[in-house]
């Protein structure tokens, strides 16, 4: 299990973003305050090896920040105890398994993914929907490089440690599992039968998703988004609505603040209607985007 990546994707895995053409933008924005400066940088939390460099208005916004503030502190989702809890919140202990939970045709749609990719349907029984969705995605991910260690999340954690730059956190690791709840039975056939749709098209989805997280391009992050997202309104709330709104108070505390702070999140929190951006822009802040 790729510890960091499983919260983190887990939150975005229908948002992680798609487009097609390319805008000389970015998907990094500042806001200028009193004293100091906030960067919002918007991330795609998996990554491989070969998509860096990462663009160059990510390490300017690094360069001229006294410190970086992540979703979540990523130094405690290695540690056993988040482990402990993510397992009790991803495993069945009822006694019930896997397919005991999905319709008929939803689960010999696994059989047949499975089979076809060589993995092992009864290794995976006691694992909840989003959990059993969440390995196929990293294993098929897996095998075409991408990795939550080339992320620009990790990538920036590894580099403020080295530089000794103060870290910062939006929520606690107990929110984070708790968003894991969100993704339960309800849900469960829709999120194993799509996730199966879009991992026979990863290849050309995830280019596709770094080319428009690259080029800032709003309007396909926005669509994207709202398709597959917006058609479970309560999970768009929560995840996304919900979670910007209680954002901004730590955001504009830090525009009010001394120091330069550079703020990593997921590109989908930063477009778009009821977005990190949009709220800050309805208090009367001047947010503008960094060109490449």
């Amino acid at each position: 299990m790729k510890r960091y990546f499983v919260v983190l994707f887990a939150v975005s895995l229908w948002i992680l973003i798609t487009a097609a053409g390319a805008q000389a933008e970015s998907s990094v924005w500042v806001v200028k305050g009193p004293r100091a400066s906030v960067y919002l940088a918007g991330s795609c939390h998996v990554l491989r090896a070969s998509d860096h460099p990462l663009p160059s208005e990510f390490d300017r916004a690094y360069a001229a920040s006294n410190r970086i503030v992540f979703e979540a502190p990523p130094g405690e989702m290695e540690k056993p105890v988040y482990l402990q809890k993510l397992l009790l919140s991803a495993l069945y202990t009822d006694g019930s398994a896997l397919k005991d939970h999905l319709d008929p045709a939803v689960w010999n749609k696994v059989q047949k993914f499975c089979r076809e990719r060589h993995y092992d349907c009864d290794k995976y029984q006691m694992f909840r929907p989003w959990m059993f969705s969440l390995h196929l995605t990293m294993s098929e991910m897996s095998k075409i490089g991408v990795d939550q260690n080339y992320g620009v999340d990790r990538t920036f954690y590894q580099r403020a440690k080295n530089d000794g730059k103060p870290l910062g956190a939006l929520e606690t690791i107990d929110e984070q599992i708790g968003y894991m709840t969100l993704l339960d039975d309800d849900t469960g056939d829709a999120q194993v039968s799509e996730t199966i749709d879009e991992l026979r098209e990863l290849n050309a989805r995830f280019t596709d998703i770094l080319r428009a997280w690259r080029s800032g391009d709003e309007a396909g992050i926005v669509a994207f988004s709202s398709r597959e997202l917006k058609g479970y309104p309560q999970l768009y709330s929560k995840l996304i609505v919900e979670r910007n709104k209680r954002w901004i108070k730590d955001i504009e505390r830090d525009i009010q603040g001394p120091v330069n702070t550079m703020i990593i999140v997921g590109v989908a929190h930063l477009v778009g209607p009821d977005s990190v951006i949009d709220l800050l822009r309805r208090r009367g802040y001047k947010v503008e985007k960094m060109q490449k």
